[in-house]
């Protein structure tokens, strides 16, 4: 397998792994499979189209590798450095700004009573993203990328930043973004493991006010049709 230099990018779901725990029912007895299984469809349904909306603002300029539960892991092979890091950062602008208006849009589903629906308010997006070489092997259909590179990016995802909400970007990826653009990120230092103490840069999001629209709106019989037809 010949190393690749390349791009590597995780949009990643934040609340989903609460999203399910909190609502796992499966060990109560009499009922507890059953709600389980109506919550875990309901919740399912919701991922999957806040996915395909990220997939879809991503892969007119990076290739999906994999749905990784609730994340989904792109990468690219660098060919212009510059104006690939330019573009990537056009596309995680348009997939945060698509991701609010998505689950803007499926308001409705808080007509429904389950702890998924009533919770999905609450979910946010947040990507990282680096530079770095990486080895593509084929079995099958299926492309499979590896090296250390992938392992960082990857880990990226466990850090102290204080926020559901943000884009984590390495020194190697900052440094082909534009000053303009750097001046607004804020340096944060992270002890990643098996890579040490790493110097990252963030840029932190703040969607409270997507959470706090009122319940009444979303109650009315109309967003009722609409939670039972989306969900049949």
């Amino acid at each position: 397998m010949d190393t690749k230099k390349g791009f590597l990018l995780i949009a990643d779901i934040s609340g989903f792994t609460d999203f399910i725990k909190i609502h796992d029912m499966r060990s109560k007895p009499i009922i507890g499979k059953s709600i389980a299984a109506f919550w875990a469809g309901h919740a399912e349904q919701l991922i999957k189209d806040l996915i395909e909306t990220i997939i879809t603002v991503f892969e007119p300029v990076m290739i999906l590798n994999k749905i990784e539960g609730d994340a989904a892991f792109f990468y690219l092979e660098e060919e212009n450095s510059k104006e690939q890091a330019s573009q990537i950062i056009d596309c995680m602008q348009l997939a945060q700004k698509k991701f609010r208006e998505k689950l803007s849009a499926l308001q409705y589903v808080q007509a429904c009573p389950c702890d998924p629906c009533q919770q999905s308010k609450d979910l946010r997006l947040k990507i990282v993203v680096h530079r770095g070489e990486f080895k593509i092997s084929q079995i099958r259909e299926f492309i499979e990328l590896a090296g250390q590179d992938v392992i960082f990016v990857h880990r990226l995802l466990k850090n102290s930043i204080r926020s559901d909400e943000y884009w984590l970007f390495s020194e190697n990826f900052k440094n082909l973004l534009e000053p303009e653009f750097v001046s607004s990120l804020e340096l944060h230092k992270e002890k990643v493991e098996s890579f040490g103490l790493q110097k990252l840069s963030v840029l932190v999001f703040n969607s409270e006010a997507m959470s706090s629209r009122g319940s009444k709106v979303l109650s009315k019989f109309p967003n009722l049709l609409k939670m039972l037809w989306y969900y049949k």
